[in-house]
């Protein structure tokens, strides 16, 4: 799972005099930071006088129906000062009506709009039940006002199955929020990226693989039998990191489990070869279970059904002898070569 950093985006003000204003916008030094990321930051304004005022108050009307009024006094002659501006989170819009005091010069009716935009990134809050690959949904809860998810779907060969955008209302945090995507039936999510945005606009994301085929050497065992010889663990050592780092990866996140098919080529009886090839697939996931693995795992064996090289019948291809290792949310699907779902459960 990986967090995104969020952006940040410039902000506008804007100014207007009547025609009784004394005292103009550069003589003020005014600027706004409207944009503030918590806790870090917070929203103020800036005041940099081109001469001394005694004090400006600002009698200010907020876009949500709120009176804000506050009053800056001491302003000097080229010296900054901050003024905070008061922390509430979201999208805001102001409108000003400034009046003060510069020597003995009095000014009124000062406009000066400006926008604010006050969050924090939303944390995601995702269990492995709110992935529903096969209903195609992922729900998620954010710890801030929701506003809007975006969800990229890929498939196991890394090509692009969806893109959805779904916008929200400010939900409360913790409210559940669900997005949905389609994808054709022979298609297989190998992975998603979430984006979630809160009402300023801040975000955070979360990617993670659902569908992993794992690269190994494949175990040679003597023929006729599936037990695994001293001699070919090696070849099971190597993907067995391979397996515990993707599931360290999606840890807390997707409920995961380790799939195992044994297949064959098409010497000897057909019937034969489906009950060997269950048997060292049997063998090689009790293989991962007593060296570490904590996620169920299944085994199936498939004897000479799925070909990886098509031939004749009593032809010897090593090739076609092989098993296959997946990481998968949901069992494999036939177009990826498991014709079958007579899955049997070793943990």
């Amino acid at each position: 799972m990986r967090w995104i950093a969020p952006f940040s985006l410039v902000f506008t003000v804007f100014f207007a005099t009547s025609a009784h204003a004394q005292v103009s916008a550069d003589e003020l030094g005014f600027s706004v930071h409207g944009t503030a990321q918590l806790p870090k930051d917070h929203p103020w304004l800036g005041f940099k006088p081109s001469r001394a005022f005694g004090a400006v108050q600002f009698a200010c009307k907020r876009s949500d129906g709120q009176d804000v009024n506050f009053s800056v006094a001491g302003l000097r002659a080229g010296a900054e000062k901050r003024v905070p501006l008061p922390v509430v989170k979201g999208v805001f819009h102001y409108t000003c009506k400034l009046s003060g005091q510069a020597g003995k010069e009095k000014f009124a009716n000062f406009d000066v709009e400006f926008d604010t935009r006050v969050g924090e990134p939303p944390r995601i809050q995702i269990a492995p039940p709110d992935i529903d690959e096969a209903g195609r949904k992922i729900t998620v809860r954010l710890t801030e006002p929701a506003g809007k998810l975006e969800l990229d779907v890929m498939g196991d060969d890394g090509k692009p199955i969806a893109n959805v955008s779904k916008t929200f209302t400010g939900e409360a945090p913790g409210t559940p929020l669900t997005v949905t995507w389609e994808q054709k039936p022979d298609e297989v999510v190998g992975q998603f990226q979430l984006r979630a945005y809160d009402q300023a606009n801040y975000w955070s994301g979360i990617e993670s693989v659902t569908f992993v085929d794992i690269p190994h050497q494949d175990v040679i065992f003597e023929s006729g039998k599936w037990d695994i010889r001293p001699t070919e663990e090696p070849k099971l050592t190597e993907p067995l990191e391979r397996i515990q780092q993707q599931l360290k990866a999606v840890a807390g996140v997707l409920q995961i489990e380790l799939y195992i098919g044994g297949y064959t080529d098409t010497v000897g009886q057909a019937a034969d070869n489906l009950d060997l090839s269950r048997k060292r697939a049997h063998a090689i996931a009790t293989w991962f279970s007593a060296h570490g693995i904590k996620v169920p795992i299944q085994s199936q064996g498939f004897g000479e059904t799925a070909l990886k090289v098509p031939t004749a019948d009593g032809v010897d291809e090593a090739r076609n002898r092989r098993a296959s290792y997946v990481l998968s949310v949901q069992p494999p699907p036939a177009s990826r070569g498991f014709p079958a779902r007579n899955w049997v459960r070793v943990k």
